[in-house]
């Protein structure tokens, strides 16, 4: 949107972003996947009574995903800032 060239963009990056910050991104999204994933299978899997109960199911990990990656992603950053001392 800036016109920026994505040469300069990268090398401004890393004035920003070290490998810490880039480990924790990485392991956050590991995490988050994973979970998401736990969580859909789960209730996916532990349906019964029907197309009714697809979508009450659906609804639910909606929202026990939210909720999930929430406080995961509390804790892993809290974890990300304690051992980064920043």
């Amino acid at each position: 949107f800036q016109n920026i060239d994505p040469g300069a963009y990268a090398a401004g990056v890393t004035l920003l972003v070290g490998p810490g910050e880039l480990l924790l991104s990485e392991l956050k999204a590991a995490v988050f996947g994973l979970l998401a994933g736990l969580i859909a299978c789960h209730r996916g899997l532990s349906v019964t009574g029907g197309p009714k109960s697809v979508g009450e199911a659906v609804n639910e990990t909606v929202v026990f995903a939210f909720v999930a990656l929430f406080l995961a992603n509390m804790l892993l950053t809290s974890i990300g800032i304690a051992v980064m001392g920043r």
